[in-house]
């Protein structure tokens, strides 16, 4: 039969344990051109095995690369610890995630912020021990508490596992939660951990300013944030690559 393969036709080789990874971002800002950047180097979430950017529209940027559309990212209010309650857009986003089937094929998904600079061997280095689990990685430790650790939305690792645990129970989580003022990660984490996926936490997997610092040369951490330029987001990134040299 007709193929668009190229001949001789051989199966993808993954990296292992594979990722899939995707960030959303608004069809206006300073992320548009942070993306795109990113992509001409093949760098951040398209390093990855397979990739995919969402936004609030159909967007073309270069290489064929399109935009996968979610409903507007604006009006999302104020979570209960100050950041963007979210939560319903990344519903959705996960929803057009599912409908991509393409994770299917993947040990992780990744869903990384456009300004955090992802460097995905040291990624894979940190998740393979985990690989094949039910598990969704806590990367910040800032407070003590029940609460504490959290997965920080900035970077969320979840096993194939898991991930088909919350698409198999979102409908669950959403009328089992009071999530209405919360942040996706939040919503994300206690949902995984109601529908009884495990969490392991790894302080080095992600450097956050948010949480407790970046620093791009450390030689350890697979992703650092937040870099929401692209001359600070590739400053990072160089230094991070020079001191894995």
């Amino acid at each position: 039969k007709a193929t668009k393969c190229l001949r001789p036709c051989a199966p993808k080789v993954w990296s292992s344990p594979s990722l899939f990874c995707f960030s959303v971002f608004r069809s206006h800002g300073y992320e548009v051109d942070l993306v795109t950047a990113q992509l001409e180097k093949n760098a951040g979430i398209f390093s990855c095995d397979e990739f995919a950017v969402l936004s609030d529209r159909k967007l073309p940027l270069i290489r064929g690369v399109e935009t996968l559309m979610i409903p507007p990212c604006e009006k999302v209010g104020v979570s209960k610890d100050g950041t963007a309650a979210n939560t319903l857009i990344f519903m959705q986003a996960w929803s057009v995630i599912y409908n991509d089937v393409r994770w299917q094929a993947h040990d992780w998904l990744i869903k990384a912020d456009p300004d955090a600079v992802l460097l995905s061997d040291r990624l894979r280095n940190k998740l393979r021990p985990h690989t094949g689990q039910d598990v969704y990685l806590k990367n910040c430790n800032l407070y003590s508490g029940p609460a504490w650790p959290m997965m920080f939305g900035s970077l969320e690792a979840i096993s194939i596992k898991a991930i088909e645990r919350y698409f198999e129970g979102a409908e669950r989580c959403k009328k089992e939660l009071e999530w209405h003022a919360w942040g996706e990660d939040l919503f994300m984490g206690n949902c995984l951990t109601l529908l009884g996926s495990s969490a392991a936490f790894d302080s080095t997997i992600i450097g956050d300013n948010v949480c407790k610092g970046a620093n791009c040369g450390d030689g350890v951490t697979a992703v650092y944030h937040p870099f929401k330029s692209k001359e600070k987001w590739f400053a990072c990134y160089e230094q991070a690559l020079a001191a894995h040299r």
